[in-house]
């Protein structure tokens, strides 16, 4: 038996989990060896002289690092602890590199890991690459800002994967897949725990959307979901903000700080009558402008719009305009323009509603302002409310 790898990644499960399974193939390859997992302290030397020195008691050896990132001066994933090497630089480990270089015994395998930022390179990454085999597990890339979506469709697979090791013969119906992602984003960690809790707590082998939402509904609430429940015409995630604040669950707002019950009602009316006011203004400027077609949700959701026509054919023109018309409901403090990505947000936004939807919204708001002063403030706020999912 001689066996050598490196496994490394960015993200510290899934590199857990692929250590897990390598060290388990070699273990069950030479019939039911105990994993020897080395100290964190031990050093690439002691190492070396561990490989070297066969064992009295056992026949097969299997040598686990779970942590080499020092040992190839690899740059730290974002949240991990700095190492004194910096990023990828060269690490003097001749002694173990002289050992790997010559070939381990046949009755030795070693399996090392790396929690590192990036791909890690180097004489003893090439050193174990030659005698044995490297692998890389990359975190897919982040959604890019247009996309607009919580998780891209390459980290799904992943999260997917992750559900699957987990979740054993219990299925998790694809909407339940869903509002774990949203909810979670890419976390691959935390969505193994909750899809054990989930998987346990299923009784007929499947996990719906229902079950979720029951065991891994969310502690807070956050005014970040304001403005995509507006745009998408969603009165859930409103509805949602409400009741947390009745059932005392903190609520926060932008800079983090916690609502209080009373607080919510008027904050949500203030910044849901901003967003229809901005919607309804740039449903004026794109008629001037000639945008209106143009801004259909058939258009505005074609994928690649953003990037393709709006960023640098749509967004200078409406600048232009809203520069000569200034003041106006979307420019920031100072006069600053909103940004092409905001404006592109908004432009999409606008096209998912009409002239009479917003112009009546906007009319009932002295009503809706003056019955939060009473005691049915939710009941006026979520009959408000009503037109976002017409």
């Amino acid at each position: 038996m001689a066996r050598l790898s490196l496994i490394a990644s960015s993200d510290d499960y899934l590199l857990e989990e692929a250590l897990q399974r390598a060290v388990k193939a070699v273990c069950a390859e030479v019939g039911g060896v105990e994993p020897e997992f080395l100290p964190p302290e031990t050093t690439p030397e002691q190492l070396a002289v561990e490989l070297c020195s066969p064992s009295l008691f056992a026949p097969h050896r299997v040598l686990v690092a779970t942590e080499t990132r020092s040992w190839l001066g690899a740059s730290a994933p974002r949240g991990a602890a700095k190492t004194a090497a910096g990023g990828n630089e060269e690490v003097e480990t001749s002694p173990l590199e002289q050992v790997i270089d010559q070939g381990l015994e046949e009755n030795v395998a070693l399996v090392m890991g790396a929690w590192c930022g990036r791909q890690p390179v180097g004489s003893l990454v090439e050193a174990v690459e030659k005698q044995g085999s490297v692998e890389w597990i990359p975190i897919p890339k982040d959604p890019k800002p247009w996309q607009d979506v919580v998780v891209s469709e390459e980290q799904e697979n992943v999260l997917r994967g992750v559900l699957a090791g987990v979740s054993g013969e219990v299925r998790f119906e694809r909407s339940a897949e869903r509002l774990l992602f949203d909810r979670l984003g890419f976390a691959p960690r935390l969505l193994a725990q909750e899809a054990r809790k989930l998987a346990a707590a299923s009784a007929d082998g499947v996990v719906d959307e229902d079950l979720v939402r029951a065991l891994s509904f969310p502690r807070e609430r956050s005014l970040e979901v304001v403005r995509d429940a507006v745009f998408e015409r969603r009165k859930a995630p409103l509805l949602d903000l409400m009741a947390a604040a009745e059932a005392g669950v903190a609520v926060r707002d932008w800079q983090g700080r916690t609502l209080d019950e009373k607080g919510v009602p008027p904050v949500l009316l203030s910044q849901v009558s901003a967003l229809f006011q901005q919607l309804f203004y740039l449903r004026r400027v794109a008629a001037v402008e000639g945008l209106s077609e143009e801004m259909a949700p058939a258009n505005c959701d074609r994928r690649g719009w953003y990037a393709g026509r709006f960023k640098n054919g749509i967004a200078p023109r409406l600048n232009e305009y809203l520069k000569k018309d200034a003041p106006s409901p979307l420019l920031r403090e100072g006069g600053r323009l909103p940004t092409p990505w905001n404006l592109g947000r908004l432009f999409a936004g606008a096209g998912r509603y009409t002239d009479d939807e917003l112009s009546a919204a906007l009319a009932d708001l002295g009503a809706v302002e003056v019955a939060l002063r009473g005691d049915l403030a939710m009941e006026a706020l979520t009959v408000w409310f009503g037109l976002i999912d017409r």
